[in-house]
């Protein structure tokens, strides 16, 4: 009897060995907290081009509930001194960063220091009075109507390595007469709204944003490597310097002129972001609700449902909810991905400009599930512009388009002249541009003149024109004089 007991027990065991190894090998992200060894070569594979020669790199993780699967580090942080980045290395994450400026704002408004619905005019009284006045939550969702700042100051004339922190946008802000569109009407991209709600953090709390997102955000979820950046001089040991790539394969370093907080401009490890993002599904205690908010999608002023939330994108991806967000900032790189469902976070963070991170991070979900990634844009919605009639090219007298135009609201002055039987424009500070006509009044240039469309009086006369590009729309020149140069 206890031999044929013993013989029962023991093909049990083997039963429930066999059943292990086969969920340990068919379904390796769904328990255990490990990666099988084929898995783990796949994810390494996909980033083997940063591993030749003395190239940028980055560090990629993964995170299956609340265990740390996967985790590595690929190229160089430095190409100058060819050191090496680690899994702790310190990345620019660009907008990423507007997650954790949201979050400050939920937590703000949990204490019952504002509302969500509170008017930006209460916490600014020189900001712009429009139509139509914006609220936080116009601002956490990108549909306050608020023109980009790098757009604006590319049309006013600054260049990318120019230094820019929160004051320069603010003055920028309170010049402006309009918006792209009325509060609440659509979703449009943009980093200006980030700042102003650094700014309100700050007027509320009476404390130095970088200070007070540290002793509230950071450091109470264990983030003892994240922190805000104001002063791009600063030394910070163990920090991955960015880098372009140029037409003839030669590295050049992204300088990093930027001091703006907010909208971007926060360091953090991969590690951190893990333990961040984990908090969608498996929350700290205290924490559930202000991650939940996080989430929370609007109407527009049509009905269609946003689907940004507070300072991220839910979306689907594998036919599974999604929450992610992407950053870009000089050659900085990086892209954050949560299934909160399936309890599987991801995070890809580059030093190299060209590296396809966001579509990396969802090859990654699709070994992990069994699934081929589908190609799609890193940035849902966030380009949504007029789009330019289709009119034949009339034959204009250009010199009807010729003359000096100014705008208040950037301060800037643009000089039309005929040159060489073609149009052109020049500005003290971006030199000449080509203006190509496109058909009645409406004329195409390069960044950051793109699209060009003239007005007239009531006499005909060609008395200004209207300046838009991606997330800047319609911005007013008004013509002041005729040009004198031929």
């Amino acid at each position: 009897m206890k031999k044929s007991k013993s013989k029962y027990c023991a093909t049990v065991f083997l039963g429930v060995q066999n059943l292990i190894f086969w969920v340990m090998s068919v379904c390796p992200i769904l328990g255990f907290g490990q990666l099988s060894d084929q898995s783990k070569n796949q994810i390494d594979s996909l980033f083997m081009d940063w591993e030749l020669g003395n190239h940028p790199g980055g560090v990629v993780g993964v995170m299956q509930s609340d265990e740390l699967v996967y985790l590595n580090s690929f190229g160089n942080a430095s190409l100058e001194y060819t050191v090496p980045n680690t899994k702790t290395t310190l990345f620019n994450i660009g907008s990423i960063s507007k997650q954790f400026t949201a979050m400050g704002i939920v937590i703000l408004q949990e204490r019952g220091l504002l509302s969500l619905d509170d008017q930006v005019q209460q916490y600014f009284p020189g900001f712009p009075i429009f139509h139509n006045p914006i609220n936080i939550r116009h601002l956490l969702q990108h549909t306050s109507g608020l023109r980009d700042f790098h757009d604006l100051m590319a049309l006013a004339g600054w260049r990318g390595d120019d230094y820019r922190n929160n004051e320069d946008i603010l003055r920028v802000v309170q010049m402006q007469t309009d918006l792209n569109f009325a509060p609440g009407e659509k979703f449009m991209y943009s980093n200006t709204g980030y700042v102003v709600l650094a700014e309100i953090i700050e007027k509320v709390t009476g404390e130095d944003f970088k200070i007070w997102m540290k002793n509230n955000v950071f450091e109470p979820l264990q983030m003892h490597s994240t922190y805000v950046e104001d002063n791009y001089q600063r030394v910070v040991s163990n920090r991955a310097t960015s880098y372009y790539h140029s037409h003839d394969k030669v590295f050049e370093m992204a300088q990093g002129y930027w001091a703006y907080t907010g909208a971007g401009n926060m360091y953090s490890t991969a590690g951190d972001l893990l333990r961040w993002s984990a908090n969608f599904y498996t929350s700290k205690e205290g924490w559930q609700r202000p991650f939940e908010i996080l989430q929370t999608l609007t109407r527009l002023n049509n009905g269609t449902i946003n689907n940004y939330g507070y300072g991220i994108y839910v979306d689907e991806k594998f036919k599974k909810k999604r929450i992610q967000h992407a950053g870009v900032v000089g050659g900085y790189r990086t892209f954050l991905s949560v299934y909160p469902d399936e309890e599987l976070n991801i995070v890809v963070l580059t030093n190299f400009s060209n590296a396809p991170f966001g579509e990396r991070a969802d090859d990654i979900a699709g070994i992990l599930f069994s699934k081929s990634n589908e190609r799609a844009g890193l940035f849902p919605n966030s380009k949504v512009g007029e789009k330019m009639e289709d009119q034949s090219k009339p034959l204009s007298n250009l010199s009807d388009f010729t003359g000096t135009f100014y705008s208040s609201e950037i301060d800037t002055y643009y000089t039309f002249y005929v040159a060489d039987n073609a149009l052109k424009c020049s500005h003290i500070r971006l030199g000449e541009f080509v203006i190509e006509e496109m058909g009645n009044d409406m004329f195409k240039s390069s960044w950051p003149l793109e699209t060009i469309k003239m007005s007239r009086n009531l006499h005909g006369e060609v008395a200004g024109f209207y300046a838009s590009t991606g997330r800047v729309k319609n911005l007013r020149f008004k013509k002041i004089k005729s040009s004198s140069i031929n």
